[in-house]
């Protein structure tokens, strides 16, 4: 039997957003949706067994300790964390955590968080000043990667003034994490997988990972990954409410081997705590492909050495994370 301990896992996307700092912007009505998860289409549907109906508790408070007890609980080794903006709920004047936030948990826990910038909104607010800021992160903090998450900006992340970042990020080789797909606030249209292409095009060297699957658009996302080896598709976000959904699992990722023809692109995330952590590292474990599924779909069957890429090795090798020797063995 299968279990965490068998695994390096290494979570690409973990969110911080404290109480004690968000309060300062609770009085604006937006802020209301983390303030009471449970009443939000999200918080039914990611913390929710479709089946019985049970639902798990949505942490509001999005602390440090508290990604440190589900990274714990889950048996995630380490964690690339990053800070919230979602600007837009305060009308652009305070976002809900900042890259300080993640500067201190590297600090208090350097094996097991890896700082994940977020310098957005880029276009919003001036791509050279989120260049600037980049550099600071990295060169000086020791980041290791960026995100960028276009529904809240000012146009798509493909945006012709978008590319300088994109140039510096290749420079200082920095993976750039998209948020694709799927978008809880702001411009879905500004994040569809497509618009990848020509990014992967003017810069085939830039390590891209994509994340969410490109859920609900992913075919494109594997037909880009085809076409673009320099692209990874992140599990984050979806594992959670679709451990609860094994065979639409089977179907994503036999899909993305499909057409891959390998698990060495795939990459493990949680997306926490908007998708519970426990759950997320166990729809990997209990991932199989049926035997229809093989014949019906031609989906490669999941074996332990793809569960362990999916875990840790593949994001490992792309941020130069040392990986324990008893998992090399």
């Amino acid at each position: 039997m299968r279990n965490n301990k068998d695994y390096f896992i290494v979570d690409c996307e973990a969110h911080v957003m404290p109480w004690e700092f968000r309060k300062h912007i609770s009085y604006y009505p937006g802020s209301q949706y983390f303030s009471k998860p449970a009443e939000s289409p999200t918080g039914k549907w990611w913390y929710t067994n479709p089946i019985t109906k049970e639902r798990r508790e949505k942490p509001t408070d999005w602390t440090l300790q508290g990604l440190i007890e589900a990274m714990n609980q889950a048996g995630i080794d380490v964690a690339c964390m990053l800070r919230e903006s979602f600007l837009p709920l305060s009308y652009n004047g305070v976002p809900c955590s900042t890259n300080y936030h993640t500067i201190e948990a590297m600090e208090k826990y350097p094996d097991r968080i890896i700082g994940c910038s977020n310098v957005g909104p880029h276009l919003n607010r001036g791509v050279q000043n989120a260049i600037k800021e980049l550099e600071i992160l990295h060169k000086e903090y020791g980041f290791k990667c960026t995100k960028i998450y276009s529904p809240e900006d000012g146009g798509p992340f493909n945006h012709p003034d978008m590319f300088p970042f994109y140039e510096k990020c290749v420079e200082l080789e920095i993976p750039v994490f998209f948020h694709t797909g799927f978008a809880v606030g702001g411009h879905m249209e500004y994040c569809h997988p497509i618009l990848l292409d020509n990014i992967c095009l003017t810069f085939p060297e830039l390590k891209v990972v994509a994340y969410h699957f490109g859920w609900p658009q992913t075919d494109t996302l594997n037909a880009i990954a085809w076409k673009h080896r320099n692209v990874s598709i992140s599990m984050s976000g979806l594992l959670g409410p679709w451990f609860y959904a094994p065979v639409k699992l089977a179907h994503v990722v036999g899909s993305v081997m499909n057409v891959l023809g390998t698990s060495e692109r795939l990459i493990f995330g949680t997306d926490w705590p908007a998708s519970p952590a426990d759950l997320s590292v166990q729809a990997v474990l209990n991932l199989e492909v049926p035997e229809e599924l093989q014949q019906g779909w031609g989906y490669p069957p999941i074996t332990d050495e793809d569960r362990a890429n999916m875990f840790g090795l593949n994001l490992a090798k792309m941020l130069h994370i040392e990986v324990p020797e008893k998992y090399t063995k």
